[in-house]
């Protein structure tokens, strides 16, 4: 299959490719931001994780809408999502409170990553994929 196929559809395939492709970058720009936050200006690592995380937040709803599930953003999809995005961040906050003390507080945010990454491609889709969050439109679109 050729990138370019799995970049704009490539079924469940393009989908995990694109998925992981917002992710790389949010999480790059969220472990970024943590680190500035850290190391120069010396806030706190949970309060750091907390202000990154709703950085790349927001960059990240848009590129998941656009981007990896080529979805329309509404407010049902922006409210799972924001859900899902609550539950993850709750989960960070709790393992980089837990990894600070065994990895030291610049790299615990990336353990709990590697936990929490893979539970909130599922969310996620949950979020822009189930039928009770999708537009009128899309339904008509999936029942054509």
């Amino acid at each position: 299959m050729k990138l370019k196929t799995l970049f704009k559809d490539g079924g469940k395939r393009g989908e995990v490719l694109r998925f992981g492709l917002v992710g790389g970058f949010c999480t790059l720009l969220q472990y970024g931001i943590y680190v500035v936050f850290v190391e120069a200006v010396k806030v706190p690592a949970v309060v750091s994780t907390l202000i990154s995380y709703a950085i790349s937040f927001i960059a990240n709803f848009i590129l998941s809408s656009r981007f990896t599930f080529h979805s329309d953003p509404n407010a049902k999809k922006g409210l799972a999502f924001t859900a899902s995005h609550l539950v993850n961040m709750g989960m960070q906050t709790g393992f980089v409170a837990i990894f600070k003390g065994i990895v030291g507080p610049t790299l615990a945010l990336l353990p709990a990553l590697a936990i929490c990454v893979p539970l909130n491609y599922l969310m996620v889709r949950f979020a822009f994929t189930n039928k009770a969050f999708l537009s009128q439109s899309e339904k008509e679109a999936r029942n054509a």
